[in-house]
């Protein structure tokens, strides 16, 4: 299962993947104002509390229209996570992965395209061959 970080959430609309339960106190056991839906939208997160004193999770934060916060604890499996990458959110996996691509040398970058390119001309190459002998 993919792995996002927090930051890669913020400004990220959340879908819930089964019904989701919102507080306005972000606590373990506080009471529920609405109950979310499966597949509908829960709001645009703004930011998170992290587990601490009262909280098991983290709590996504939310803002209602009239600027009131809302809370979401946050479980693994309760999010619809390809909503998230359709939205532009990179895992952990993706973000590392840029990161190294950003920090390639200039040598290593032309070494890797023409190691691409001779790939597709082998591969170019093989087809023709495998198609006149047809």
């Amino acid at each position: 299962m993919p792995t996002f970080s927090a930051d890669q959430i913020i400004g990220k609309a959340l879908i819930g993947k089964e019904p989701v339960k919102l507080v306005r106190i972000p606590e373990d056991g506080s009471p529920a104002v609405y109950t979310v839906p499966t597949g509908s939208p829960i709001g645009v997160v703004i930011s998170y509390v992290s587990p601490g004193s009262g909280r098991t999770n983290l709590y996504w934060q939310f803002q209602d229209n009239t600027g009131r916060p809302y809370f979401a604890e946050h479980r693994p499996g309760r999010y619809n996570i390809e909503a998230l990458s359709n939205q532009g959110a990179l895992t952990l996996e993706q973000q590392q992965k840029a990161e190294e691509e950003k920090n390639l040398s200039t040598t290593d970058k032309i070494i890797r395209a023409g190691t691409n390119i001779l790939l597709l001309v082998a591969g170019f190459s093989l087809l023709v061959s495998y198609l006149k002998k047809k």
